[in-house]
This record gives structure tokens, sequence and C-alpha cells, in this order.
């Protein structure tokens, strides 16, 4: 009978590659469940699994919901205007920018509630819109 062997870095970074085949987006969930697997069966550190699946992320092209947040939500700080008012037109722009950077999985209501929950997050609100009376409604009718 043979002894088995522990699990090295380099099979964990294979078993990410693996994960990310076929992928355009990684959820934080998927993320998490790859860097405990990391740390509890590969006996890697955070860091170290961290960044293998930020390489691996970074060539197969796969955009993490972290590294997506971030920037989203920097487009929308650049976007808002000096009251940290984002227009409804530059919250589209910023829910288009997210769903194009996460791929077909991802759909234009989920983009615009992930959006919305970043917009609340970086305290930014939305600026009225409308002809005769200017409202929020177009900013409230999406489920957070």
């Amino acid at each position: 009978m043979m002894a088995r062997e522990t699990p090295t870095r380099g099979q964990f970074e294979e078993l990410v590659k693996l994960h990310m085949q076929g992928r355009r987006f990684l959820d934080r969930d998927q993320e998490t469940r790859l860097l405990e697997e990391g740390v509890t069966r590969y006996a890697l550190t955070l860091d170290q699994a961290a960044g293998a699946v930020r390489v691996a992320a970074e060539q197969d092209e796969v955009a993490t919901e972290r590294e997506l947040s971030r920037s989203a939500a920097q487009l929308l700080r650049t976007l808002a205007d000096s009251r940290s008012r984002v227009t409804r037109e530059d919250f589209r722009k910023a829910a288009a920018f997210y769903r194009a950077r996460a791929g077909a999985g991802l759909s234009q209501i989920e983009a615009e509630r992930r959006v919305k929950r970043l917009m609340e997050q970086s305290d930014l609100t939305p600026r009225r819109a409308g002809r005769l009376v200017p409202t929020r409604r177009w900013y409230r009718a999406i489920e957070a």
C-alpha cells in the first residue's frame, strides 16, 4: 500500500485552473470556497491561495467579484457629481460595465442590483430624473 501524498501548491493551482475553465466571472462564494480548499486541504497560507486564484483569473481573463466590485465602485465615484449623486444614465453605464466584465452569466437585472449595492456601500445617491416631476423612482424600482 502506498502512503498517500500530501497535496502540493502545484496541484492547487491546477485545481483552480480547472475551476476557471469556461467561466468569465467568479463570485465571492466560489472564490471563498477555492480559498478555503487551498488553506485546509493544500495547507497553503491565505496569501498563497489568493495569489494562485488571482493568477489563474488573470490568465484566463476571469473577473472576480471582488476585483469587479472595486473597479465598478471607482467608476461610480468618478461618474458622480460633486454632491455624490449618480444620474440614471451613468448608473446604466456602470451596470453595463459590470455586466460586460462579468459575462453572459449575469443578467442585466442582477448587474443593476449589484451596482445599486455598490452605490449604497459607497454612500452615493441617485440623482432625480424626469421631465415634469423629477423623482428617484428609477432607482427605487431596482430591488436590492
